[in-house]
């Protein structure tokens, strides 16, 4: 009868050890990665890892996105999505779509229009990505517009495996002009 108010005192104690080392190891892991985003926001790189916290590969992917770093930020986004976050999904699809728009915005500049065209394509891909996951992500619906003003999609002609006799006459260019205002 004395014996088992012991055991469950020890199981209880026990109980209790794990529990502070659990805590203990979320708080260390909460600690890495609190530090591993002040690293990224001074401007240092930080690499990620697949087991690491949702936040802080996001983090990094925008990091590279701002600094037109877009192939390595890519390699990231199977680990987002695989995340099963939504509202990360679409952050990241956006953000990705800003990066290709602003490296389209660069080589229009230049007047390098025929490179800019596959930016802006890419970028629209990205915006309606972004919007699949999250419908009500009103800035992307703002950018997806202006991308599809500085590109337009144009209903392709079905061919029978024929090539017309005249070739088509071209309505107006890929890239007008950098549209000015609001949608």
């Amino acid at each position: 009868m004395r014996r088992v108010p012991f055991l469950l005192l020890s199981f209880l104690v026990m109980l209790a050890f794990a529990g502070a080392a659990v805590c203990a190891y979320r708080g260390w892991q909460a600690t890495r990665v609190n530090a591993a985003l002040t690293a990224l926001s001074e401007g240092r790189d930080v690499p990620v890892h697949p087991g690491d916290a949702l936040r802080l590969i996001e983090a990094r992917a925008s990091w590279l996105l701002a600094r037109d770093r877009l192939e390595e930020a890519e390699a990231l986004g199977p680990l987002i999505a695989a995340a099963g976050d939504l509202r990360a999904e679409a952050a990241w699809h956006y953000n990705r779509g800003n990066a290709r728009l602003r490296q389209a915005f660069e080589l229009i500049e230049i007047r390098k229009l025929d490179d800019a065209t596959p930016q802006v394509n890419l970028a629209k891909i990205a915006y309606r990505s972004a919007l699949r996951a999250d419908p009500g992500f009103y800035d992307a619906k703002v950018n997806l517009d202006l991308a599809m003003r500085l590109v337009r999609d144009l209903p392709r002609e079905e061919q029978d495996g024929e090539e017309p006799d005249v070739p088509p006459k071209a309505l107006w260019t890929d890239l007008p002009g950098i549209p000015g205002g609001l949608p």
